[in-house]
């Protein structure tokens, strides 16, 4: 056996690969969640979130395009420079907490914007 081929079969009978590593090896003895759950990164309270397809260009100059999607955390305190839901003429809007008309009052805060490119 040469020494790629020693590389490749260990003693215990497993192959050793070489190149990408695979992430869900990060993960490994542990619960089975893979290592990029997007869940898990974006989702911080999973019974008071919710996502909404984004309509409109209104926020375009902050990166938030129509087609996204806004994942709405409904248990996060606003504070006066977040992103907020709010229910308004029968639909939802975002504007910035310290914006509110009076009466109104947060749905929930924009935790995170999911754009896709195709």
């Amino acid at each position: 056996m040469d020494d790629n081929s020693s590389a490749m079969a260990g003693s215990d009978g497993i192959s050793v690969h070489s190149g990408f590593p695979n992430p869900a090896l990060d993960r490994l003895g542990q619960a089975p969640r893979l290592a990029l759950d997007l869940n898990q990164v974006l989702v911080q309270r999973p019974s008071s979130t919710y996502l909404f397809h984004i309509a409109g260009h209104r926020w375009s100059d902050q990166g938030i395009q129509d087609g996204d999607i806004a994942i709405i955390d409904r248990g996060l305190q606003p504070r006066p420079d977040h992103l907020v839901t709010i229910w308004r003429d029968d639909n939802f809007i975002i504007c910035r907490q310290r914006h509110l008309e009076a009466g109104e009052t947060a749905w929930g805060v924009l935790s995170a914007i999911i754009h896709q490119y195709r």
